[in-house]
């Protein structure tokens, strides 16, 4: 798919890496993304997989004979890198550190992962901690993909629901370990949860000019591609299909008519109801991407 600005469409989904990672390549490519996000284990728990030699082998053949354009592995959820509570710090490092080694081993081209909370504490000492974590995983090893920090709705204590603090965080590492590649993944549903309405064009103007003033916008990599569930500013994170959410179409068109997102990836994090859910949405947001005109 080629447009009139000379830029094909990246887009990918999260797919799952049952029976193996190299099959989340597969489930990708069945259908129809050029773009793959994956968990490397599972999600919700501490204890890390081992991944063999040869599994990273077979992911990388696969990718190749696929010609997937982006690879990005998200954190698991349970790490919170900007927690007051050292076990909870220890177990969190080291579940990073040890997935972002092999994010890199499969040489995936970005890793994904959610701020954390401050607990109750305040927004600058977990920012500090977070950031401080973040120092000390870089300086164990340092990662040859780049390093996001996804954007976040707000609720509670939760960290990154701003540019300014994802800009604080990402300065604040720079400063120790200037060479880590780091930068932002956007995700549509969050800011709308957060507060940006993006269904209206002077205010995603507006939320343009924030970036560009805070964290600038070659800082973002990715899109995490997901309609709301939930109303503008409601801080909650639940995602809903593309155009049947609180976003609806009118937001993604939005987006795309402005050229420096629609040149980025797009991943689909949208709810798997069915077994032709991704494809759905896949076509949903090629057929607004095709429409659009890049500006």
């Amino acid at each position: 798919m080629k447009l009139k600005d000379g830029f094909g469409m990246k887009i990918g989904a999260h797919m799952s890496v049952a029976g193996g990672l190299h099959l989340a390549v597969n489930r990708a490519a069945d259908s129809g993304f050029n773009c793959l996000q994956l968990f490397t284990q599972s999600p919700r728990l501490w204890k890390s997989k081992l991944i063999t030699q040869k599994e990273i082998d077979l992911f990388i053949e696969e990718r190749e004979r696929h010609k997937l354009k982006f690879v990005v592995v998200h954190a698991p959820y349970l790490p919170n890198l900007a927690s007051p509570d050292k076990s909870i710090l220890q177990k969190s490092f080291e579940t990073v550190l040890c997935d972002l080694k092999i994010a890199d081993a499969i040489n995936a081209d970005y890793y994904v992962l959610h701020p954390g909370s401050h607990k109750k504490t305040d927004i600058d000492s977990g920012i500090d901690r977070l950031a401080n974590s973040l120092c000390e995983i870089f300086h164990q090893y340092t990662p040859n993909l780049t390093f996001l920090l996804e954007t976040m709705p707000g609720a509670g204590s939760i960290i990154g629901s701003t540019f300014d603090e994802l800009a604080l965080i990402i300065n604040k590492v720079h400063e120790k370990v200037p060479d880590v590649k780091m930068g932002v993944c956007l995700d549509t549903a969050h800011i709308f949860a957060a507060g940006y309405d993006i269904r209206n064009k002077n205010e995603l103007k507006k939320l343009v000019t924030e970036i560009d003033k805070s964290i600038g916008r070659k800082t973002i990599k990715i899109i995490h591609s997901n309609d709301s569930h939930e109303p503008l500013g409601s801080k909650k994170d639940r995602h809903n299909h593309i155009g049947k959410g609180e976003i609806g179409t009118k937001g993604f068109e939005n987006m795309m008519n402005i050229s420096f997102f629609r040149k980025l990836p797009w991943i689909l994090e949208t709810p798997k109801s069915d077994d032709d859910s991704d494809i759905k949405n896949r076509k949903k947001l090629e057929k607004i991407f095709d429409n659009a005109s890049g500006s």
